[in-house]
């Protein structure tokens, strides 16, 4: 069964680029919060990018990025509940947070969980893996190098998979030259209702490669996924530069009886803009939908072929149509707009639903948040 809709929650947290290139450090302790012991080798890092520790063996860590801006700081340990919070970096070069860690006791139950590789537990890790990193092109180049830490549950009743793992999935990202912690902390396929939703913390480290042939590569194919994605989109915004940058931006409702209806014209999105809860962010407000195309790039062969498959059945791409990337944002219920920075971080990325290409797009098409092409350097 192929799944009409694809919900990726990801938490976005992006270093924010618009000050001088200075040095800013967290650092402090990770403690047990019921015993007071300490915690060595806990991880330590801001999510969705490169800048990520472990704590040494007296609890003790030190995390220093280059660029002032907001966080998701997140610390993990096996056996553990997530510790997460939100930090502003900028106005002190060096902030102590010590942290207390509070024991997992969550059990699963009366719950079955599928028996590790047999044929029910590989048929579902093939439906994980098709979810999780998508199908692109460079999907076909990712790998979960410990697939065995994850578990599945199914609920026939429901008709709901879910999975869960304790330990962080270990990805290999060959494509884009990134080995990947991602720490899942939900995955769930409703068949019923034809959803899949899942989120984690991911923290990226570059592979090594003696080859600059392929450095250069795993830096073309980087740019390739920054260019026309949700994080370049709102970086545009803020700038004023979605003409120069590609994005022509309409505005889109569903109209009963007359199915989905699109305006022609340029939707002048920056009259949307309005003033955000910091000194640095602005909201973007609207109603129904928003059609964001991205004209500097064509639709990829496998983007087209789910298309297909999707409208007759099965892939029928014969001859590959030169068609602009094209996506489509709405804002979640129980939110009224969506809050952002100058890099294109989201204050909260489940404020808004987007599909289209931007759905397409899954882990396998994950940068560090941190990222910008050399030539923005």
């Amino acid at each position: 069964m192929r799944l009409k809709l694809y919900l990726l929650l990801t938490v976005l947290f992006i270093s924010f680029e618009g000050f001088a290139q200075d040095r800013y450090t967290v650092k402090g302790t990770v403690k047990d919060a019921a015993t007071g012991d300490l915690m060595p080798f806990a991880t330590v890092f801001f999510a969705e990018t490169t800048f990520g520790t472990a704590t040494d063996d007296q609890g003790n860590y030190t995390l220093t990025v280059s660029n002032p801006g907001t966080y998701d700081f997140i610390v993990k340990f096996v056996g553990y509940k997530t510790y997460a919070t939100q930090l502003k970096l900028g106005d002190q070069a060096e902030i102590t947070m010590d942290v207390l860690i509070e024991a997992d006791a969550r059990s699963l139950g009366d719950v079955v969980v599928t028996a590790k590789k047999d044929a029910k537990w590989q048929e579902h890790m093939r439906e994980f893996r098709l979810i999780f990193f998508g199908e692109s092109a460079n999907a076909r180049q990712c790998k979960i190098l410990n697939e065995e830490v994850i578990d599945f549950i199914f609920d026939e009743e429901k008709v709901i998979l879910e999975a869960f793992s304790s330990e962080p999935l270990i990805i290999e990202n060959k494509a884009l030259g990134y080995k990947i912690q991602y720490f899942l902390e939900h995955f769930e396929v409703n068949y019923t209702a034809n959803i899949s939703s899942y989120y984690g913390y991911t923290v990226f480290e570059e592979l090594k490669s003696k080859s600059q042939r392929k450095i250069n590569r795993w830096e073309a194919n980087r740019k390739k996924a920054y260019d026309g994605s949700a994080v370049h989109f709102f970086t545009s915004l803020y700038e004023n530069r979605l003409k120069e940058d590609g994005f022509f931006v309409q505005v889109a409702k569903d109209v009963t009886g007359m199915g989905r209806l699109i305006d022609a014209k340029d939707a002048n999105v920056y009259q949307f803009l309005r003033g955000g809860t910091t000194d640095i962010s602005k909201r973007l407000p609207f109603e129904n939908l928003l059609y964001v195309t991205y004209d500097k790039e064509f639709e990829s062969r496998e983007y087209q072929e789910v298309k297909s498959r999707r409208s007759i059945g099965h892939a029928s791409v014969s001859r590959l149509v030169k068609q602009p990337q094209q996506s489509w944002i709405s804002i979640m219920d129980g939110f009224e707009s969506i809050e952002f920075e100058p890099n294109g971080y989201v204050y909260n990325p489940v404020s808004f639903y987007s599909a289209g290409y931007w759905g397409f797009e899954k882990i396998a098409e994950m940068i560090p948040l941190d990222y910008r092409p050399k030539s923005d350097n």
